[in-house]
């Protein structure tokens, strides 16, 4: 094994593991915790520059005895997720202040991005299974942070026993897919895996057990429908920087392993059916329910969770032809999702820390209070929207639905038109929250709270950051962009 090579390709995560030492080190001498935030949002930065630099001359890259693997979608997948990361834990900072001992939530945050960045190389069943382990675990614990609030530790319950569940499934599929190919390694079980299946020796009815295991458990790690039960309560328990790590971080580390395990490992002819369905209950669940939130006068982060799996279902559609094409158009949304959720996501951590509240109708008359963050938050509501401003949002998504309606699939067309006839619906909820920060009067809550102010604030600077990405995206860089997931999927090896 050459160790270069190695320490070239995982240098991001080398450094990443060497800041979990460093703040966990801060976080013991009181006059060094506020420095905590600071080197935890450098050290993910860094790592995300660096993860762009670890292609080595342009080839697919195995080590770790083909354990990981360094290819165009290892590279593209990393460098968003510890970029996002990074912007995360920089909205963290005055947002944690409220919570007991503040420091100590980064190394378990810079765990659980760990976790998360290893999952975008993973070649083999069992890194597979670590990368996985390492992010549900830390992301329970992420969850339960708010130790001495109830709900807080409600979800993070609620949250392990959903993870044990998914995890055991995961290992079940693992050990059929060991006992039919004697391996692990993603290459050697898609080749036996053909091979078997070319002879007509592999039964159908554990291609379809393993395919459903596979789904069941990765389906969880996207909250996508039916699988989706834990994440509303944990969205709404956990504190809010935590439910946008797991909003956006783990879903895309979801959609990096659904990418690697059903696009170039084990695919079959019951799989795409099975994914289509999930992608129509996940638009129709989310956005259905998403109504009822707004109805009922309920918390922001539900709404936003169930805005989410929706979301989910909208990127598996794109998901169920595994073509080069709609894998492009998925990484091209995830990326405009993952600005948009942390845009959306920032405002309500700044709202929340002011009011102390989650509620949507003390949004009400936001603009007349916060504009700044109002005219943010309203456009992050319209990109999720895939309204064309600020169109983003709106390109990414036409992007992701013509891909799949081109796909050659005998029901692409109509699943199409189920996520279409599923954004119409979620304009209600989208539009409406709009017209309360928009129109209304303010809230007794917002009335309570003094004008914005020249303050500075870095949850105001992630906001703003990600709603500029947006602009810049939309009106100059979607061509770059678009570019850039292309060429991610260029070279994806197995």
């Amino acid at each position: 094994m050459d160790w270069s090579i190695v320490s070239k390709i995982l240098l991001p995560e080398f450094i990443v593991v060497f800041s979990i030492i460093l703040t966990i080190l801060l976080s013991l001498f009181e006059k060094t915790k506020k420095y905590v935030s600071a080197v935890a949002t450098v050290a993910l930065a860094i790592a995300s520059f660096v993860a762009s630099q670890t292609g080595i001359g342009g080839d697919v890259t195995k080590i770790l005895n083909s354990a990981f693997i360094s290819d165009t979608l290892c590279i593209y997948l990393r460098v968003l997720i510890y970029g996002v990361a990074a912007l995360i834990a920089m909205a963290s900072k005055k947002y944690l202040d409220n919570y007991e001992s503040p420091a100590e939530y980064y190394p378990i945050f810079l765990s659980a991005t760990l976790g998360a960045g290893f999952l975008a190389g993973v070649n083999d069943f069992l890194t597979l299974f670590i990368g996985l382990e390492t992010l549900g675990l830390s992301a329970i614990l992420l969850a339960s942070y708010a130790r001495k609030e109830k709900k807080s530790n409600e979800s993070a319950l609620k949250y392990l026993l959903t993870a044990a569940s998914a995890t055991s499934l995961l290992l079940l599929a693992m050990s059929f897919i060991y006992g039919v190919t004697a391996s692990t390694n993603f290459a050697l079980v898609a080749s036996r895996v053909a091979q078997l299946q070319s002879i007509g020796v592999l039964s159908d009815k554990l291609e379809i057990l393993i395919a459903a295991l596979l789904v069941a458990a990765i389906g969880f790690k996207l909250a996508a429908a039916p699988f989706h039960n834990w994440s509303p309560d944990v969205y709404y328990g956990a504190p809010t920087t935590t439910t946008l790590f797991l909003s956006v971080v783990s879903k895309i580390a979801g959609f990096a392993v659904a990418i690697r395990v059903f696009g170039t490992v084990f695919h079959n002819e019951f799989l795409l059916p099975l994914l289509a369905a999930i992608a129509v209950i996940s638009i129709v669940v989310g956005n259905f329910v998403g109504i009822i939130q707004v109805i009922s006068r309920g918390s922001i982060k539900k709404l936003l969770a169930y805005s989410s799996i929706a979301q989910s279902g909208y990127l598996l559609v794109a998901l169920t032809s595994l073509r080069l094409e709609s894998v492009s158009s998925l990484l091209l949304y995830i990326t405009i999702y993952a600005l948009m959720n942390t845009a959306a996501f920032a405002c309500v951590i700044h709202f929340e820390r002011e009011t102390g509240s989650d509620n949507i109708f003390d949004m009400a008359g936001l603009l007349q209070k916060k504009p700044m963050m109002a005219i943010v938050f309203v456009i992050a509501l319209f990109n999720l929207a895939g309204l064309p401003f600020i169109p983003a949002g709106f390109i990414a998504k036409f992007f992701l639905f013509a891909t799949a309606f081109s796909s050659g699939i005998t029901y692409a067309p109509y699943l199409v038109i189920i996520a279409l006839i599923g954004s119409v619906v979620a304009l209600f909820y989208y539009l409406y929250v709009a017209k309360l920060v928009i129109v209304d009067a303010p809230s007794h809550k917002l009335q309570s709270i003094p004008d914005e102010g020249p303050a500075f604030d870095f949850t105001k600077l992630t906001a703003v950051l990600s709603t500029a990405l947006l602009v810049i995206f939309s009106v100059w860089g979607m061509d770059f962009l678009q570019g850039m997931t292309e060429m991610a999927i260029y070279r994806i090896g197995v």
